[in-house]
């Protein structure tokens, strides 16, 4: 791609359009997942993570029934199902912040917006992984740091959507951002 998006052919703003959009979707669907269980709230984040029966301590009585879910009834999760939403997230998180960050860096913004966006989004990746380790195993004050995480996250996905879509699209061709 030529040195800023805006100067682009139209076959390459429209695949990166494409792409930003998916992402957007995809956060959002993330972000109502992560609402549905938890209403962002940090009882609910310690309740969906380490259950809500007073000794959570021995997760190995613990099986999965649907009818004591109905009733409200959490289950702690399980070293297991912990290491197994770890394992993918820990691969996709990171690749879609670089895909989504080597698009940015194709802009003409200012190189300190870029480094602070590309940090900010690592500093909620580890946060977003580290959370539900940190809240199952070692203190419920860090359900604060995964709803955090969704925030700085969300503030990096508007950031690493929006600028490179008004880039192509909306900016003028002969000013500089």
């Amino acid at each position: 791609m030529a040195r800023g998006l805006s100067k682009s052919p139209t076959s390459n703003k429209l695949s990166v359009t494409f792409f930003l959009i998916m992402m957007a979707v995809a956060f959002f669907i993330s972000c109502a997942n992560f609402y549905e269980r938890t209403s962002f709230t940090p009882k609910n984040t310690v309740r969906h993570y380490s259950g809500n029966e007073e000794d959570s301590s021995d997760e190995s009585n613990y099986e999965y029934n649907e009818e004591l879910m109905q009733e409200g009834f959490y289950f702690p999760k399980t070293y297991r199902e912990i290491l197994e939403i770890t394992h993918v997230h820990a691969f996709m998180m990171p690749l879609i912040i670089f895909v989504m960050s080597r698009i940015l860096s194709m802009t003409l913004i200012r190189n300190w917006i870029k480094i602070t966006i590309y940090s900010t989004a690592f500093v909620g990746v580890i946060m977003n992984l580290s959370g539900l380790w940190l809240v199952r195993f070692t203190s419920k004050v860090f359900s604060i740091s995964i709803i955090i995480s969704y925030f700085l996250l969300g503030i990096c996905f508007v950031a690493l959507i929006s600028i490179p879509i008004y880039e192509m699209w909306f900016k003028p061709k002969e000013t500089n951002m």
